[in-house]
């Protein structure tokens, strides 16, 4: 018997840490791109996150998922100009949308942070995007 309330035990650990994790990534979605940065600071994912009730987790939890979602690929993190870690979506398609959404709506966009995500798209296998490139795009 004890051994089956173990095994519930780790069956809730596992759905408590899925949930974290597939929301970690929606607030990292949510809080990039368009007038935001293409890359959401983490503090400010982790703000959503317990503004949305995930706070009850733990800042140690939410570290956690952060890793677990970088080890697998759907995140990744890196240091913009100001130490802040930032937060991205580890996919070349969304990522590139992020990009071109935040210089489409942002009249003065970080550098920095856009450095951050023409990195990462070229780990992903995509072309640089610049706000030049976004410049002739708009012109043709």
């Amino acid at each position: 018997m004890a051994r089956s309330s173990t095994t519930q035990t780790e069956a809730e650990r596992r759905k408590r840490s899925k949930e974290v994790y597939e929301a970690l990534v929606r607030a990292v979605d949510y809080n990039s791109g368009r007038k935001q940065p293409p890359l959401a600071k983490k503090m400010s994912v982790i703000g959503t996150l317990h503004g949305a009730g995930y706070g009850r987790f733990g800042l140690e939890e939410l570290d956690k998922a952060i890793t677990a979602a970088c080890r697998n690929g759907d995140l990744f993190r890196a240091k913009d100009a100001d130490g802040d870690v930032r937060l991205g979506i580890n996919d070349a398609e969304k990522l590139l949308e992020k990009v071109e959404s935040n210089l489409s709506c942002c009249n003065d966009p970080r550098d920095d942070i856009l450095e951050l995500a023409n990195r990462q798209l070229g780990k992903l296998g995509h072309g640089h995007y610049t706000k030049q490139s976004a410049e002739r795009d708009r012109d043709d």
